[in-house]
């Protein structure tokens, strides 16, 4: 448990983002977001001297630092950027995809592909209205590309449930940070494209500090 004590520090940062986020201070949100993901990466660093997975964690350590660049682009809040953002959050979810996976998940993991295949067409369905009624037509394919790749980490993660090698603690950190990483997306294309939803920077930034905290510990290997 001492290990996990280290994301106190990214927790810190985190919290300070959502006030800032809460309270509209700019300023604070533009030290507080990308701090978050820095002490991250320095728990990860440091998580990577003791026992870890030594095949997911170099490739959620660039997940990591992708999802910074990511947040910082689209932290400028100019349009030319946010495509770029776009991509570098796509590279991160594959970074995190190749981590979950050094084997083929198991056979009987894909039976989740259902329920998160219908839920991933759901949100997909009302973000696309959203962007063949604006004038955003051009997001369409990188918008389904990224739907798509996001998903596939989504499934990924939850197929940890079904590698014996993984036991049940850092599944649950598997699910709990891919799930809240999925609905942090969710809720950012939906009020970008859809429709604004009440509290959304704020929702979306704790579900995605929360979701990169339970991926990250996920690297973490059982002591003793």
């Amino acid at each position: 448990m001492m290990r996990y004590a280290l994301l106190i520090a990214p927790l810190v940062f985190a919290v300070g983002d959502w006030f800032a986020v809460a309270h509209d201070r700019r300023r604070l949100e533009y030290v507080g977001k990308p701090a978050t993901m820095i002490a991250l990466l320095g728990c990860l660093l440091f998580w990577m001297r003791g026992p870890h997975d030594t095949w997911q964690a170099p490739w959620f350590l660039f997940g990591v630092a992708l999802s910074l660049v990511g947040d910082v682009l689209l932290m400028l809040r100019r349009e030319r950027l946010f495509l770029a953002g776009l991509v570098a959050f796509l590279l991160a979810h594959i970074c995190y995809t190749v981590g979950f996976n050094p084997t083929p998940p198991p056979w009987p993991s894909f039976l989740l592909l259902i329920p998160i295949a219908g839920a991933g067409a759901l949100a997909l369905r009302g973000i696309v209205g959203g962007l063949r009624q604006g004038d955003a037509a051009t997001m369409l394919l990188p918008v389904g590309t990224y739907a798509l790749v996001i998903s596939l980490m989504l499934f990924s993660a939850w197929a940890t449930l079904f590698r014996p090698s993984w036991g049940a603690a850092r599944s649950a950190l598997a699910v709990l940070g891919g799930s809240l990483f999925f609905i942090s997306d969710v809720l950012l294309a939906r009020d970008r494209f859809v429709k604004p939803v009440a509290q959304a920077r704020l929702w979306v930034h704790i579900t995605y500090h929360v979701g990169q905290m339970g991926l990250a510990a996920s690297i973490l290997l059982p002591v003793g």
